[in-house]
């Protein structure tokens, strides 16, 4: 499906989530158009109807297709990957919620149906657009920590309402966030991550403290990965959904060789930077003190209304720039995938008392590829 700069029809698929992309939407209207939503639940369908004023409330996922360019799925994590692939046999363009899939069938299927469509597919980890995380990415990039060599992000988000609804009936994220181990749910900590190391984990190992909180659960309460990337770092990453504390949705850490990166551990603190030879000896300088100098214009100044930190404005508008002006995707299927392949691997590791267990390259898929055997192996 074609269109042309300023045609681009846009459909929502998952009433609840995506009222967050309502505030992005109105900052692009000379560019997209909201024109129909889908949500299988019609009070949330309705009621978002009513917010947004879109009046095109669709009864299917075929039918939302049927009216729109491009589909922004806010659904569950299950239904990413089997509405990604509907969308892109039908040549709509897909800018996914994460994570991109739930198990690696899927992921198989995903890779072959974005190889097969004309489309364009993007996973939307807003957490790469943090301001903090925009700022360290630069000065990586500039070679101002030196050689990276060890990273860690850190996901704690008590959610134990979220699980079941006010008369008791399981959500989905009972089933697919705490009714798996491991790390269900890797993408914000690993996003940012991989993009400053420009690299992607190969192995990991995962283990966990034990049931304590709410254990009726099957992810324990606090689950540590560690990942070994292809160039010989070593990342680590904490993920926690049910222990009874404050939030800490966005922590990372990385040392390199000049430098060392933290960000703040509580709502009391600020993200700091120590650069060696640069910084006063064995002193934190602030972060922001670096913003004038790394932070990209492009990204200086989101809507006051954007969620997540002003974070969700960026992955769509850079996700628009990308269909209608074919520039480059910030996070392709591949990339996608890197970001999500070491969760899935994550939940075998933790099954096996955290043995190292291996993550596929989604380069490497075979789906999609089709079956020529070439010249030298001729079909029988």
């Amino acid at each position: 499906m074609t269109a042309t700069r300023a045609s681009l029809r846009v459909g929502i698929a998952g009433a609840v989530r995506g009222t967050g992309f309502l505030t992005v939407m109105r900052h692009h209207a000379d560019r997209a158009t909201l024109t129909a939503a889908y949500d299988p639940v019609p009070e949330a369908l309705t009621a978002f109807g009513r917010r947004s004023g879109v009046e095109n409330l669709c009864t299917s996922f075929d039918e939302l297709l049927d009216n729109v360019d491009v589909v922004v799925l806010s659904s569950p994590q299950q239904h990413h990957t089997p509405q990604a692939v509907a969308a892109l046999e039908r040549g709509i363009h897909v800018l996914s919620e994460v994570p991109a899939a739930v198990s690696p069938e899927q992921a198989q299927q995903l890779v072959g149906a974005v190889r097969a469509s004309t489309a364009k597919y993007a996973m939307a980890e807003n957490y790469c657009y943090t301001r903090p995380n925009l700022i360290v990415r630069e000065m990586v990039r500039a070679g101002a920590f030196g050689d990276l060599y060890y990273g860690e992000g850190e996901y704690l988000h008590e959610m134990k309402s979220w699980h079941t609804t006010p008369s008791g009936e399981r959500t989905w994220r009972y089933h697919w966030q705490v009714g798996r181990d491991g790390n269900p749910y890797p993408t914000h900590s690993l996003g940012p991550l991989l993009q400053w190391f420009d690299d992607r984990v190969v192995s990991v190992s995962c283990a966990g403290t034990g049931r304590h909180t709410d254990p009726e659960h099957e992810l324990q309460d606090t689950t540590i990965l560690l990942a070994r990337t292809s160039r010989g770092r070593l990342l680590r990453l904490r993920f926690d959904l049910l222990s009874n504390r404050p939030e800490l949705w966005d922590y990372y850490t990385i040392q390199g060789t000049q430098g060392a990166y933290e960000a703040a551990r509580t709502s009391a603190a600020a993200p700091v930077v120590y650069l060696h030879g640069r910084s006063p000896a064995e002193t934190w300088e602030p972060l922001e003190k670096f913003a004038s100098d790394f932070l990209p214009g492009r990204y200086a100044r989101p809507p006051i209304d954007a969620g997540h930190w002003g974070s969700d404005f960026w992955p769509f508008r850079d996700f628009l720039d990308s269909v209608l002006d074919d520039r480059p995707l910030e996070v392709d299927i591949y990339s996608a995938l890197d970001m999500t392949l070491p969760g899935l691997a994550a939940e075998t590791s933790i099954h096996q008392n955290g043995a190292w267990t291996h993550v596929p390259n989604p380069r490497f898929f075979t789906a999609g590829i089709g079956i020529d055997p070439g010249r030298e192996a001729p079909l029988a």
